[in-house]
């Protein structure tokens, strides 16, 4: 800001010193003009009045007398030479300032000399000849030279004036930009919520209008990227963020493994506890289950009641997707089997397990909802399959379908637990249990507080 400051400073000052120059220029010209056309008519009346009192002395002969009139010519100012000549073009008076002669200082050196003359007359007919010369450097050159002073004085005080007038309008545009870039400096370090006031409805104004347009997008999509971050990892949320498309009805097929966990006899632990501690209890509950599963790489899609739902491979493919769904299971395990160890020798909190279900297969991933509200979820046959295993799994048990034993197979140590019916499917399903690395090193389970204490 300050280099525009100096530079339209300098041209500024150099405009107005461009046009004062030119100014004087052209007023001295003109005023030139104006002061040798007088001299050139002061000349002609100095010639005509010499000429007319020259004739008689001049025809007598009488020197003496022409010799006056010149002298007294001569005392006019700028006057720098008088001449009567006779008939027969011969000097008979004159004087020079340049031949001056005697004691005193020297004359001063002549300038340019505007010549005039004017012929004698008796009666009518030419007896000789007055002439008369101007130097215009003495009338002339002054006159000029207090004029230019004072065009130089007015000009002067034009240029202050108007290098004043400059600074002030860099001043009133400099003010909104130096506002404007402090806020695109403190957008640009992550204060989202900087707005600049506009101060005018000229260009800046609208620059800066544009300017708070912009954070008030960026802040928006902040608050919905926090939003949806709550569901998704944060390396899936970049990739969606960048694609770019506009959400739409509707959705793809994709292959994917759905979870749901849920927390088994919530409603019997709940009883007699406030509203407030049992969404406490829930939160904390829905916290380590979410933080198991977005560290996995999967989407929670909703919570209900005292149960979530989320699936892997989907909104981006995940070859592996099974293979993280369970580990993501046995990670919620271990976190619940954590917290249970930690609730000490009395208690205080009560104890919670959380049975887990999945399976995989083909749903239809997509915004699914009507144009006023939409929901981005799973539906589809596999959703249902993995609910019902979600339901026969017992407390800390996670119950996989033979699809998803097909894909980790290897991977975990898994139990084959049979066929079990599934509500709503005519075919029973292969189930399988995940064993967790604690049981096959043969540790003990977490002491069970609920139980009554033995001596």
């Amino acid at each position: 800001m300050r280099s525009l400051q100096a530079k339209f400073s300098a041209l500024v000052v150099a405009l107005l010193l461009a046009a004062s120059v030119g100014l004087i220029r052209l007023a001295t010209y003109e005023e030139r003009g104006a002061l040798t056309r007088a001299e050139r008519e002061r000349g002609a009346a100095l010639t005509g009045s010499l000429a007319a009192r020259a004739a008689e002395p001049l025809l007598a002969g009488d020197r003496p007398a022409l010799e006056a009139l010149v002298r007294e010519t001569a005392a006019g100012a700028g006057v720098a030479a008088v001449r009567v000549l006779d008939r027969d073009g011969q000097v008979a008076a004159s004087w020079d300032a340049g031949e001056r002669a005697g004691p005193g200082p020297p004359a001063p050196p002549q300038g340019e000399r505007l010549r005039a003359a004017a012929p004698v007359l008796a009666g009518g007919v030419p007896v000789g000849e007055a002439q008369v010369e101007l130097d215009l450097a003495e009338r002339v050159t002054p006159a000029l030279e207090r004029s230019a002073r004072r065009l130089a004085a007015v000009a002067a005080a034009l240029v202050v004036l108007g290098v004043a007038a400059g600074l002030g309008f860099v001043a009133l545009l400099v003010g909104p930009l130096r506002r404007l870039r402090a806020g695109v400096e403190r957008l640009g370090a992550g204060d989202l919520g900087v707005r600049v006031p506009p101060t005018s409805r000229d260009e800046v104004g609208e620059l800066t209008r544009a300017f708070n347009e912009l954070g008030a997008s960026l802040e928006q999509k902040d608050r919905i990227q926090s939003a949806f971050g709550r569901y998704v990892n944060d390396y899936v949320l970049a990739r969606l963020l960048e694609s770019g498309e506009d959400p739409e009805l509707g959705g793809a097929e994709r292959e994917v493994t759905i979870l749901f966990a849920d927390v088994r006899q919530f409603t019997r632990l709940s009883e007699g506890m406030k509203a407030g501690d049992v969404v406490s209890l829930l939160n904390e509950v829905f916290q380590i289950v979410s933080d198991r599963i977005l560290a996995r790489g999967g989407v929670i899609d909703k919570y209900m009641g005292d149960s979530v739902m989320a699936y892997f491979g989907a909104p981006l493919p995940q070859p592996d997707h099974a293979a993280r769904a369970v580990a993501a299971a046995l990670d919620i395990q271990r976190a619940m089997a954590e917290r249970a160890a930690g609730r000490g020798s009395g208690c205080e909190l009560p104890a919670l397990h959380v049975g887990v279900g999945i399976h995989s297969g083909v749903v239809v991933v997509g915004n699914i909802g009507s144009e006023q509200r939409t929901d981005f979820t799973a539906v589809g046959d596999a959703v249902n399959v993995a609910h019902r295993l979600e339901k026969l799994a017992g407390p800390g048990e996670i119950l996989v379908s033979e699809a998803v034993q097909r894909r980790v197979r290897g991977a975990f140590r898994l139990r084959f637990e049979g066929e079990r019916r599934l509500s709503g499917r005519q075919e029973p399903v292969h189930t399988y249990a995940v064993e967790a690395a604690e049981e096959r090193e043969g540790q003990a389970p977490a002491p069970d507080c609920d139980s009554p204490a033995t001596s």
